[in-house]
């Protein structure tokens, strides 16, 4: 899948092509129009701090509202295709968090020398979905259309699809004619 990099100004004014940014089909809303501001996140946490922010802000009431001029173009039925990864990721690693946490509480108090103490069988469980939850969250991440950089005028997408680029590149072609006449 391509990646573009769309100016933030044409996100927040909602002059992109209405072409679902992830199936390429006819989009007639616009969702996430604060992802055109610029963030300090990258500068202030570490990348997997900013990717968690990101996908909390995915999934929070409200950031998936149409009721604004700009955002991303995508058709009624991936309308939810960001909170839907946002929730996975978000719920993967904080449930990897809980099991370690409630692992170590529950384990037993280190025992007398000449006995052993087992380590709690929730460490296991918690192992088991470390394994399971990384590989899975970094196919479905890598796979997914997704922000992969910015400056201070445009925003990097990957996995876009390509009637998506298509319709934009189409678009700055006409604009460019025009300049010309």
């Amino acid at each position: 899948m391509p990646t573009v990099s769309i100016p933030r100004a044409r996100i927040a004014d909602g002059s992109l092509p209405s072409v679902c940014i992830v199936c390429g089909a006819r989009a007639k809303q616009r969702y996430y129009a604060r992802v055109s501001a610029p963030s300090l996140a990258w500068v202030l946490f570490s990348p997997l701090l900013g990717l968690l922010f990101f996908w909390a802000y995915v999934i929070l009431p409200g950031t998936c509202s149409s009721d604004d001029e700009g955002g991303l173009p995508f058709c009624k039925r991936h309308r939810g295709y960001w909170a839907r990864r946002g929730w996975f990721i978000i719920l993967g690693f904080v449930g990897m968090i809980a099991l370690f946490v409630g692992a170590v509480f529950l384990n037993p108090p280190p025992a007398v020398p000449p006995k052993e103490t087992q380590p709690h069988w929730l460490f296991g469980v918690a192992g088991c979905w470390m394994l399971l939850i990384l590989p899975t969250f970094l196919i479905v991440h890598l796979s997914a259309m997704r922000p992969i950089g910015s400056t201070r005028k445009s925003l990097k997408l990957a996995g876009v699809h390509p009637e998506f680029v298509a319709a934009l590149e189409d678009e700055d072609e006409d604009d460019y004619e025009d300049e010309d006449d």
